[in-house]
């Protein structure tokens, strides 16, 4: 999916090379605005039952949450344009929404892959602030009414960038939300070859959207923003079990030692005789760390263009549409 991405990235910019006489320019390059919409975390807790899916298609609706932000965009011709985005967002998983139909005691060889991300019974949530700047390429802009000062120009676009977001996983347990990055529930830190995780991390933004500029003074956008990341540990969630639990004991105070022991491996909760422990044994797979986790927003964005000509007192020089 990531590469599908790239590849409709460099269709937007030959396109745009083939578009580039159409005569539309925005009356002011200077442009704010506010956005808001969903948020949708994709890693190794939350999404579609089973084995994890693919960009959107992993989208599971009880994990998604709400996203705001401002953002500015400096437009360069009718073809080009840079932008700033500053984000809050929010990320949600939870083991328990792969599946309704479980029972933790089944027999293994009546289950399928969902069962064992059931019987896993992690959850997390993050707040995340997020900062980027990306460079957008609008292939045409298509006029739907002429004349100056009374017009309409519908412009897809697509972009990429470079961002860095800050996020502090945090689990339920026992009616409290407990950080886990202290808590280094896979050895993080504490055992040779692995190290702990950064909360703040970069990222990659890529996407496309359809905005709307309805005159000189205001538009609106419709964007999905998927984020490539270079980190497996949003959620928490990445290796496996440490092969001996006692290393909490050797490394924490005897309080927090116990914690982490709970939160690192949480299948005793529902299954309290142990009859599948075996599936979560020291060593066994906790994550997938083949791949790094990633999210995507889906985000209506309203704009509001800058009349920089005026705000030194000088003249304002419109652009039309032709």
């Amino acid at each position: 999916m990531q590469r599908t991405f790239i590849l409709w990235c460099l269709v937007m910019l030959g396109a745009t090379v083939g578009f580039s006489q159409d005569g539309y320019q925005p009356t002011y390059p200077l442009e704010i605005g506010l956005q808001a919409g969903t948020s949708q975390f994709l890693g190794d807790l939350g999404g579609q039952p089973g084995v994890g899916k693919g960009f959107i298609i992993d989208t599971d609706i009880q994990s998604v949450r709400p996203t705001f932000g401002v953002f500015g965009r400096y437009n360069i011709g009718g073809h080009f344009a840079a932008r700033l985005d500053l984000n809050y967002l929010q990320f949600h998983g939870d083991d328990q929404s792969a599946g309704t139909d479980f029972s933790a005691t089944s027999s293994r060889d009546d289950v399928d892959d969902a069962w064992f991300r059931y019987y896993r019974n992690l959850n997390f949530r993050t707040h995340v602030f997020e900062a980027s700047i990306a460079a957008e390429i609008i292939p045409y802009n298509f006029e739907l009414s002429g004349g100056y000062q009374n017009y309409s120009v519908i412009s897809p676009y697509g972009f990429i960038g470079v961002g860095i977001f800050a996020f502090n996983p945090e689990t339920l347990y026992e009616g409290n939300w407990v950080e886990l990055q202290p808590l280094s529930t896979e050895g993080q830190g504490i055992v040779d070859g692995r190290a702990p995780y950064n909360l703040v991390q970069l990222n990659i933004p890529i996407g496309f959207g359809v905005k709307w500029s309805y005159n000189d003074t205001w538009s609106a956008s419709l964007e999905i923003n998927h984020r490539m990341t270079f980190t497996d540990y949003i959620d928490d969630v990445s290796g496996d079990y440490v092969t001996d639990e006692t290393i909490f004991d050797q490394n924490f105070d005897p309080s927090t030692a116990n914690l982490a022991k709970a939160l690192a491996r949480r299948s005793g909760e529902i299954d309290p005789t142990g009859i599948n422990s075996v599936v979560t044994a020291p060593g066994e797979q906790r994550g997938d760390p083949k791949d790094n986790d990633a999210y995507y927003t889906v985000t209506i964005r309203f704009g509001f263009y800058i009349d920089t000509y005026n705000l030194g007192g000088g003249r304002r020089n419109g652009c039309p549409v032709w």
